[in-house]
């Protein structure tokens, strides 16, 4: 059976402004993944893509602006990093190029507690928060998204099969899957390779 995913249609316009307010230019490799992804995004059939590039090489803006084209559609984005730092980061990044245009990031992690923490489940659940960068506090079960359509997961080799199939599992369809990794060998640019589900 094929497995059914979010239809995500792109746009040019949306992709086009985001690109124009970055503070430096894509490079032909950043420019190649993101385009592999937004077209995967046109099929209902879910993505599975793995993004390797070296820390710095900026998988994260790829990453940006496939969460951009997925926020216009209103579907959200869960970003899972294996650490504390790491996510915050990650939301620091994607909140200064997503801001602009209105795209609300949040961030998930143990040391939101409280009143805070149960703020930001509620906004996750409405809607309210587009883009949730987070550790594996993102497959608790208290996390419930409004409509899940794009995952993406950081250091994957540092999560569990089971860790993965939680967070996927928190959208009634299959999300489109970003897998991203700093790679062993020495390679200057991210690149993107695909496996349809």
């Amino acid at each position: 059976a094929k497995l059914k995913g979010w239809h995500i249609p792109f746009e040019q316009p949306v992709v086009r402004d985001f690109v124009g307010q970055l503070p430096f230019k894509l490079t032909a490799a950043q420019r190649r993944a993101a385009w592999d992804i937004l077209q995967d995004f046109e099929h209902a059939v879910p993505m599975n893509r793995l993004l390797q590039g070296d820390v710095g090489s900026g998988k994260t803006v790829v990453a940006g602006l496939a969460a951009r084209q997925a926020a216009s559609h209103g579907y959200q984005t869960a970003l899972m990093a294996p650490t504390e730092i790491l996510a915050s980061q990650h939301a620091e990044t994607l909140n200064n190029m997503l801001a602009p245009f209105g795209v609300r990031v949040g961030l998930l992690v143990g040391s939101v507690k409280g009143k805070a923490r149960a703020t930001l489940y509620q906004q996750i659940a409405s809607g309210e928060v587009d883009v949730v960068v987070g550790t594996h506090a993102l497959i608790q079960s208290k996390v419930e998204f409004h409509k899940l359509g794009f995952v993406v997961i950081d250091e994957q080799h540092r999560f569990g099969v089971d860790q993965r199939q939680k967070l996927l599992d928190k959208s009634p369809c299959l999300p489109h899957l970003l897998a991203m990794t700093a790679t062993p060998i020495p390679r200057r640019h991210p690149t993107c390779t695909s496996r349809r589900g």
